[in-house]
């Protein structure tokens, strides 16, 4: 490496390799990545049947679902994941309709 390059060794860049992530950028990155694990260990769990290792994915499960709740809670504090906040009528209408689901399974 020359002295001259515009970057650092270790430093994380976008998907075209030509300028670095800023700090929002890699915060969505993160979100992302802690949402594909959470649903890579979830599908898992499914399938695990010895007590002990599914009480480590259990285990995986929540400690990345801490994480991604800790980055979420960032960015929102940043700005850049603004909400909404939920209306009574709307957390009703989801409760009742996976309440439904599991009934039917």
């Amino acid at each position: 490496m020359t002295q001259n390059q515009p970057w650092k060794e270790n430093q994380p860049w976008n998907q075209s390799g030509s300028t670095p992530l800023n700090d929002q950028e890699r915060a969505f990155d993160l979100l992302y990545q802690e949402k594909a694990l959470m649903s890579n260990i979830a599908s898992e769990m499914l399938e695990v049947s010895p007590v002990g290792m599914r009480q480590v994915m259990q285990d995986c499960f929540n400690q990345i679902s801490a994480d991604q709740l800790e980055i979420f809670n960032l960015m929102q504090q940043q700005g850049w994941y603004p909400t909404k906040p939920a209306q009574a009528h709307d957390v009703q209408t989801a409760k009742q309709k996976y309440q439904q689901m599991r009934t039917t399974l």
